[in-house]
Formats: structure tokens, sequence, C-alpha cells
């Protein structure tokens, strides 16, 4: 299956929301289309290059995201929130111009429900987030919010990423607690 790739300075795990500026005419193109399409495209954490300029190399493995607000604030200028859903894993790259277009496998048949303790997760959560009204009960929600609080350690959280559905939630309780 091909996928439009966007990659950028951070990783987006499932259910996890994303605010984006897009200004890049390249990106501005993929997201109009993806945006009146109705249609995903995927993020990537970026390996090697930079967000800005010549296509940079992305990691193997990635997160489909769905638009779920969009706003055009100039013809030059979108502001838009993201939602992820699916893993997958980049096969091939079919060109990188205007932007990079990947053969991806999908890693996940649907949007996952990763196994696990959550309640672990959402203790260690709660005690980091001293707001509770922020804690809300449904595990895809807890899920998302866990991928805005690690977002300052990208490596680390493109390694969940990539690991199988079972080792997920106990990484993601590891990385809580040593923070």
């Amino acid at each position: 299956m091909l996928l439009d790739l966007f990659p950028i300075n951070s990783v987006v795990f499932p259910y996890q929301r994303l605010s984006l500026r897009i200004f890049e005419p390249r990106y501005l193109k993929l997201i109009e289309t993806c945006h009146r399409e109705v249609r995903s495209f995927g993020i990537c954490l970026i390996r090697e290059g930079k967000d800005v300029g010549a296509p940079a190399i992305p990691f193997n493995i990635g997160t489909s995201v769905v638009i779920r607000e969009f706003l055009e604030v100039s013809d030059n200028l979108f502001c838009i929130v993201v939602q992820g859903e699916r893993r997958f894993r980049i096969k091939h790259i079919m060109h990188e111009q205007p932007h990079i277009i990947a053969d991806i496998k999908w890693l996940d048949d649907k949007v996952p429900c990763f196994p696990g303790d959550y309640s672990v997760l959402r203790k260690t959560i709660t005690d980091i987030v001293k707001d509770k009204s922020k804690i809300l009960g449904d595990n895809n929600e807890l899920l998302g919010l866990m991928g805005e609080l690690i977002a300052a350690y990208p490596g680390e959280k493109q390694k969940i990423l990539e690991l199988p559905h079972e080792e997920v939630i106990p990484a993601l309780t590891r990385l809580l607690e040593s923070i």
C-alpha cells in the first residue's frame, strides 16, 4: 500500500493528538489534499536531515494520522490537529519529490488496543499530572495523553512505537517511572 509521509522531529502514538503548523509548499498541498479527500497520511520521526528543505530520511516505523482540526490561516499556513491511528513499516520509498511516498506494510490491522496493566500506567501519569481532571477513564485517551507526556523523549518514544503489541504498555510504564 502507498502512503504519503510527513517526516518530523516527533513520534505520534495511536490515539495521540498532535498540533502542526504547515507552511512548506509541498506539505501544504499534501495536507490540503488529505483534508479534502478525508484520508490519512503517515508521520515518521526523522532519522537524518531536517524537517525543512531537502527530504529527510525517516525511521522505518511510523504512525498514520487523520486530520481532526484544520484551519487555513493564510495561503501559505495551515494549522492542523492530527490524531494517530495505525502503525506501519516502510518497505520501500517510492519517491521523494515533492514529498515522500512510501510502500508500507501495516503493523496493526486496525487502530490498536495494546494489552497490559493500564492501572499502573494511569497511576504513574496521575502522579505526574497533578490535575486529575485531565486523566480520562478510557485506555485509548490515556494512551494518547501518554504520547503527549513523553514528547520530549522522541528516541525512546520511537523505540516503544516499534515494539510488539504486548510490550508497549510495560515499556511506557517503565519510561514514565524513570522520568
